[in-house]
């Protein structure tokens, strides 16, 4: 099927050029690099012009990708004045070690829908000055134990009993100091 299909299409280039060569008065109209001739299977017809275009473009996108890409031996640096890394889909930063997200100025973290932070061991949030946890309708905090400062004390409930400013008997589970 293959050398069938071969001499096939050879005939057809073949017949073609031979009836456009016996017939002198024929005029032929000038085609871009990328035109298909009739009859033909798609020829190309390259020109040092042609090619010096596109190796011109290539060295132009080259250089661009350079002044982004710093490539070194230890790894590789995307760096540009604005620097947008975009999934259409799905993203995924992914380091088998450590990762760190860095900003000299704000750093947010934004979520059309939910946004969760995990960790397998544990999670810390801490701010220099004022830390804000902040919800629309509530905040939930799910522990086995919950301590306020580290505190060893424990909170007073509704109807819990105190005495001298002192919880008598308050909460197992929640403690401040």
């Amino acid at each position: 099927m293959h050398i069938l299909m071969t001499v096939v299409l050879t005939t057809c280039f073949l017949t073609t050029s031979i009836a456009q060569a016996a017939e002198p008065g024929t005029r032929q109209r000038q085609r871009t690099p990328m035109q298909q001739q009739r009859g033909t299977v798609q020829q190309l017809q390259i020109t040092p012009e042609y090619l010096n275009q596109k190796i011109l473009s290539l060295q132009t996108q080259l250089n661009s990708l350079r002044s982004v890409v710093k490539v070194t031996p230890n790894g590789a640096t995307l760096q540009a004045e604005y620097l947008t890394i975009k999934g259409i889909k799905h993203l995924a930063l992914v380091s088998s070690k450590k990762m760190q997200l860095t900003a000299a100025d704000d750093l947010g973290l934004a979520s059309g829908k939910n946004l969760s932070l995990t960790g397998d061991r544990n999670v810390t949030v801490t701010g220099e000055k004022d830390v804000t946890v902040e919800g629309d309708s509530k905040i939930k905090l799910k522990a086995p134990q919950i301590k306020f400062n580290d505190g060893n004390k424990p909170i007073a409930l509704k109807d819990s009993p105190v005495a001298g400013g002192k919880v008598i008997s308050g909460s197992t589970s929640i403690f401040a100091k």
